[in-house]
């Protein structure tokens, strides 16, 4: 546009030149007026576009830098991820999947009180064998998080129905939660155990920025009736309810009474209970995670004169790097596997044993 308008005013001054102001004829005096004057501000114009388009991109910039992020952290954080990624991923297919897996929920609380990221998270089993079908597990594991605020519930969910497994993630309420995918047969058994067993810990902000640490300890809780689920979990119609049992914990029970509770900055849960013997075991985050370590105690699980061999399968944001080397090998006490890396749901860690003679109900299917 700069210019066109140049030359625009160029010519006009062209014009004004070769007629001078001396014409006989009236309509020729005015196109020497009007070329006179136009021209000029033409020149005048062009100029002062070239100088707004220089000094423009530094003001747009600066307005971006400064305006920009306090725009972003007042916008859901769903909104903002779904402005930014057809521009990466192209729009050829949705990216809730993606929305889900980085917010760690729905994300459509502009506080992101339905997201939970923790930034330092470890896990350690130990297990045992009852017989030679079923074997106990011990689960102890933790989270660290940036300060979980406004939020003092703790909802675990357990569900033998796959669909509602991955609803769970991004049609959540709360932001600190568990979930489970149980067999239809175990379900019932299942909630009962867990809230018999389940031992919480938390480490907490008071009101005075102090931070306080409770070891896990058993807690109350309350079994969620069905007609209240929708306070915990938005479900579409024709999702069968009954294949769902949601328990609910207050964690202000492990504070202090004289404290007021400002953020969750830490959550430790433990829990143990029976599992049939399958050969294998797979731990995956309920939200993104940062793990630092998943270990696992064996030392108790072969039945005598029995030899395991064991393997570690998994699946993070970059190369795991497993103890063993994908090989079978003996180990005497634990698989420690130093994940440090993130990990999204969907994302594994899973202990493979069987049999050192390929032989026995231990044999993991494949090997």
């Amino acid at each position: 546009m700069a210019v066109v308008l140049a030359l625009v005013a160029a010519v006009l001054l062209v014009v004004s030149a070769v007629l001078g102001p001396e014409q006989p004829s009236a309509w020729l005096r005015a196109l020497y007026v009007l070329a006179q004057w136009t021209g000029p501000l033409l020149l005048a114009a062009a100029a002062g576009l070239v100088l707004w388009r220089r000094a423009a991109d530094p003001l747009r910039r600066a307005l971006i830098e400064i305006a920009g992020p306090a725009i972003v952290r007042a916008m859901p954080p769903r909104s903002v991820l779904r402005a930014v990624l057809p521009r990466v991923y192209g729009d050829a297919v949705g990216h809730d999947d993606v929305l889900i897996g980085v917010l760690g929920g729905g994300g459509n609380d502009p506080s992101g009180r339905d997201t939970a990221v923790s930034r330092g998270t470890s896990a350690h089993f130990r297990l045992w064998s009852i017989d030679e079908f079923m074997c106990g597990n011990e689960s102890t594991w933790s989270h660290d998080f940036t300060g979980v605020r406004d939020n003092h519930k703790l909802v675990l969910f357990a569900t033998s129905d796959p669909e509602i497994a991955n609803l769970v993630s991004s049609e959540r309420i709360y932001p600190l939660f568990e979930s489970w995918l149980v067999q239809e047969e175990h379900l019932e058994d299942f909630v009962p155990t867990l809230r018999a067993t389940l031992e919480v810990g938390v480490s907490y902000t008071d009101e005075l920025g102090n931070v306080h640490h409770v070891p896990p300890r058993r807690l109350d809780s309350e079994q969620v009736a069905l007609r209240q689920f929708d306070r915990y979990v938005r479900l579409p119609d024709g999702v069968d309810r009954q294949s769902l049992h949601i328990v609910e914990f207050d964690l202000h029970d492990l504070a202090d009474p004289d404290h007021v509770v400002a953020s969750i900055e830490r959550l430790v849960m433990k829990t143990v209970h029976h599992t049939e013997n399958r050969g294998y075991l797979n731990w995956t985050p309920p939200h993104p995670c940062y793990v630092r370590s998943v270990t696992f105690d064996v030392r108790d699980l072969a039945l005598p004169h029995q030899k395991l061999v064991y393997t570690v399968l998994g699946s993070t944001i970059r190369k795991l790097r497993v103890p063993v080397r994908m090989q079978w090998a003996e180990v005497p006490e634990e698989v420690e596997v130093p994940v440090d890396a993130w990990m999204l749901p969907g994302h594994t860690v899973t202990l493979l044993w069987r049999a050192h003679d390929g032989m026995g109900p231990n044999r993991a299917a494949g090997s």
